[in-house]
């Protein structure tokens, strides 16, 4: 079940909190390289499988399977609920309960979904709610190929940009409406992906439909501000034009726009809605997903195809984000864009 906090502000409170300091007044602890092992009393464990790792501020039971952060041992040790281990930590931090509260994006998306039917709602059965933890699998570093393209690496870090190395790809966490982190989707750094019969972008886990953008979560209050959003088809246009000043965009994650995130652009209650598909995307097609959107909405495509003998993304078969130009070049496609 989601919880009612936001997990950014969780994640911080937990962290004010040694986990091994908290745990050791109440359990023996031995060193075991750079861990700390115990016996798990939730079992017989004849050998010591419970383990803490300082540097994450994690515990993890290699014979039950428990494991996680403060509020998980509190609750599978200490027999709380979530929300009486909320206020433990709260308590045992100082932290303000009210700074707990839903983020205003995932308020916004609660408000969206709570009187919708099952037409607009296709989360997959197979979805699974992550662990924040899980985005330590991958290493936080930005990749060095998306600087070189002007995208700022604090950018980048905003939108927690990884590196899964095993796989030579640039990875980024995926969030559903609820705001409960649900998978990773991944960009192959290979150029040479098409020979090697590889897919350019993979979705690590079992998404569903797409109720829900990428970005949300972080820029909701600046498209709210401004008025406005831009609607990318991935991040990476997303982070570089951010990096130009354009901080109220999201992520549709394709060409299309379904009915789910048609919703929620009505949802957000703004005056314009920026189409910057890349430019292998047709005007019907754009046209055809945004005809109930235009109804609530000013809806405007940015595109060079008003000027055909000189289109400054050049041909549709290169397949280019309106912004893989430069900034110039952006801001030119920008002030010039179409109203639908």
């Amino acid at each position: 079940m989601a919880n009612q906090y936001d997990n950014d502000t969780l994640n911080e409170m937990c962290s004010k909190i040694d986990l091994l300091e908290y745990a050791s007044k109440s359990m023996e602890f031995e060193g075991r390289g750079d861990s700390y092992a115990t016996h798990c009393p939730r079992h017989i464990d004849k050998t010591p499988s419970l383990i803490i790792t300082p540097s994450k501020n994690l515990f993890h039971c290699f014979s039950c399977g428990c494991g996680g952060n403060i509020l998980n041992w509190l609750m599978t040790f200490e027999n709380m609920s979530f929300k009486d281990a909320v206020n433990k930590v709260a308590n045992l931090t100082g932290t303000n309960i009210g700074k707990l509260s839903q983020c205003s994006a995932l308020k916004f998306y609660k408000d969206v979904f709570r009187t919708q039917t099952v037409e607009y709602i296709h989360k997959s059965p197979d979805r699974v709610i992550l662990d924040s933890s899980e985005i330590d699998k991958y290493i936080a570093e930005t990749p060095i190929e998306w600087e070189l393209e002007g995208i700022d690496p604090e950018i980048m870090n905003k939108y927690n940009i990884r590196i899964d190395t095993n796989a030579n790809r640039i990875v980024y966490p995926v969030y559903d409406s609820d705001l409960n982190l649900i998978g990773f989707k991944g960009r192959t750094r290979f150029k040479n992906y098409k020979d090697m019969k590889i897919k350019k972008y993979q979705n690590y886990q079992k998404i569903g439909t797409t109720d829900f953008f990428i970005g949300m979560k972080e820029n909701y209050e600046n498209i709210k501000r401004k008025n406005e959003v831009i609607i990318f088809e991935g991040i990476k246009s997303g982070m570089k034009v951010e990096g130009w000043g354009y901080d109220y965009w999201l992520s549709s994650e394709t060409g299309w726009l379904n009915d789910a995130q048609v919703l929620i652009l009505i949802k957000l209650g703004i005056k314009d809605v920026v189409i910057a598909y890349d430019n292998d995307v047709s005007i019907s097609k754009i046209k055809e997903c945004t005809e109930k959107l235009r109804r609530f909405t000013n809806v405007y495509v940015v595109t060079d195809r008003k000027n055909v003998k000189n289109r400054l993304l050049g041909s549709s078969d290169d397949k280019l984000s309106p912004c893989d130009k430069g900034k110039e070049v952006w801001e030119t496609l920008y002030n010039e864009k179409w109203r639908l």
